[in-house]
């Protein structure tokens, strides 16, 4: 495998009784049942107002995205094209974005194919271009979680959500930048560097999906896909201005995928509108509501909802900024016009929110049993040898040197683990019985209460715990920008709500229109 100066290249819980469970993916590119009745549940996104012929492939929707394809107005060479391009001229040369590590040398190929075979009726992802997180395997391309250290390493079959959105119709267009092994927020990895921020470049992007969410606001693609344990897909979106969803934990499969800790994993979608992330995530997600995400995302109102607004508090360190408190001010306004009830909430404990999480606890463990998985070419074999090998920058190796004294063994008797746990039941439970005292439909916050630092500073008012403490899930939307940098409203709900959070978010995003495209 060779290194082209550009980029790298080469040859749970219970579910609501409506809720129909998706059957695991089966190899190739074949249709089952599931992915028929995921074409049907996806038809009222995708037959909407049809692009003007002359929109560059790059500013589409996925919905207008498919109108184009499946009229002919576009081809599957077109898109593709286009997305290559876009990378080749923002990506190493002008603003040097860095958003990727591999892009596939085949896609230009699989979009020829896909023109000559294609049928009458097109799959929902038909020829949709998608981005993944460096630590979301892949069969034909290396799977590097930004070190050089799995730098040529190519796993030996697709995780659940490359699989399903293969069979689906998306082409990978390659893996996107990420902090080392997901283990910090900085926006750096030891194989790429730093990535930089699409609306200022000397500022950060955030992590550790920051390759992904740069990618879908730097127009490269629609659709890409993170993980997140410690707010890694919600920090990014906020500082690149994209939407998020992350799901309830369990409802997106995590096979396959590096983790950092089970308990609070999760893979999730961004994109640039609140549709396109619930289609993304209508693709993988383990089980479907009646009327498919897609559905509850452009057909929700805030009319009569109750939404509960935490101002400060849920930061463990940094100041909040005038500025970001300013838009979460305008956000609540915003949502009080739209027919919301809006009360002011304040932040839970803080010793409790900053004790739930279990990452420093499971790291080794669950690093090491994807390592054993992983078959006989993987570069090392535990958590231990990971450390041991130095291949990762001084960013991660603060939360490694922590994570190594926990063994993978013997959690069941450790006792700061077992707090950690019950700590997470509490807030899970206090968390329950706030939005049922309060009569609430989400609770909101800003998704960091500072805007996104210079590159290699550490950044401060990341507000993310409530989720990823609690396995609730999240949805991050744009609500403005201060001095031209971008921040995020968060809505958090209940186990499952998807379907209610992506009406509300639909909601907000479709009267405010508070996002606008980098200056690139």
């Amino acid at each position: 495998m060779t290194r082209s100066p550009a980029h790298r290249s080469v040859k749970a819980p219970s579910l609501p009784t409506s809720w129909a469970r998706r059957k695991q993916p089966v190899k190739g590119h074949g249709w089952t049942i599931a992915h028929r009745a995921l074409v049907l549940a996806l038809f009222p996104v995708l037959l909407v107002a049809p692009p003007a012929a002359a929109a560059p492939p790059h500013t589409l929707t996925l919905a207008q995205l498919h109108h184009a394809l499946a009229n002919h107005r576009l081809s599957c060479t077109d898109v593709i094209r286009s997305a290559l391009d876009r990378i080749a001229a923002l990506d190493r040369t002008g603003p040097a974005l860095h958003a990727m590590i591999t892009v596939n040398p085949a896609a230009m190929a699989e979009a020829r194919d896909k023109d000559v075979h294609r049928g009458a009726a097109l799959p929902p992802a038909h020829c949709v271009p998608v981005v993944l997180k460096d630590n979301i395997d892949t069969a034909e391309l290396p799977t590097t979680g930004g070190s050089p250290l799995f730098a040529d390493w190519v796993p030996r079959e697709d995780a659940t959500v490359t699989a399903r959105l293969r069979q689906a119709g998306a082409i990978i267009l390659g893996k996107g930048n990420l902090d080392d092994f997901a283990a910090a927020v900085y926006g750096v990895s030891s194989l790429e560097g730093a990535m930089r921020n699409p609306y200022a470049t000397e500022r950060t992007v955030g992590g550790s999906s920051g390759g992904p969410a740069t990618a879908v606001s730097a127009g490269y693609v629609p659709l890409a896909f993170g993980t997140d344990t410690g707010g890694s897909l919600r920090i990014p979106a906020a500082f690149t201005s994209v939407v998020t969803a992350r799901p309830t934990v369990g409802l997106v499969s995590r096979a396959g995928t590096m983790p950092r800790a089970l308990t609070q994993d999760t893979p999730g979608p961004l994109g640039r509108t609140v549709a396109d992330v619930a289609t993304g995530l209508q693709l993988v997600a383990g089980v479907l509501p009646e009327r498919g995400y897609a559905w509850h995302a452009r057909h929700g109102s805030l009319n009569g909802k109750r939404i509960g607004i935490v101002r400060s508090g849920l930061s463990l360190f940094g100041e909040d900024d005038p500025g970001v408190l300013a838009l979460l001010d305008r956000g609540a306004a915003d949502l009080r016009r739209l027919g919301a009830t809006v009360v002011f909430l304040p932040a839970p404990d803080r010793d409790l929110l900053g004790g739930s999480s279990v990452i420093t606890f499971e790291a080794n463990r669950d690093m090491t049993g994807y390592l054993r998985a992983a078959g006989p070419d993987v570069p090392v074999r535990s958590f231990a040898e990971l450390h041991a090998s130095g291949a990762y920058t001084p960013y991660a190796k603060e939360a490694f040197d922590r994570e190594i004294e926990v063994g993978p063994d013997g959690l069941e008797s450790n006792v700061e683990y077992q707090q950690a746990l019950r700590n997470r039941d509490s807030l899970r439970e206090q968390t329950l019985d706030l939005m049922a005292h309060e009569r609430l439909d989400a609770i909101g916050y800003a998704s960091a209460m500072r805007p996104p630092e210079p590159i290699g500073v550490e950044q401060g008012g990341v507000f993310t715990r409530w989720s990823e403490n609690t396995g609730f899930p999240a949805i991050g939307v744009p609500m403005g920008y201060t001095r031209s940098l971008p921040a995020s409203l968060e809505l958090l709900g209940r186990p499952f709500a998807e379907p209610l959070l992506f009406e509300l978010a639909g909601a907000y995003e479709r009267h405010t229109r508070h996002r606008v495209d980098p200056p690139l």
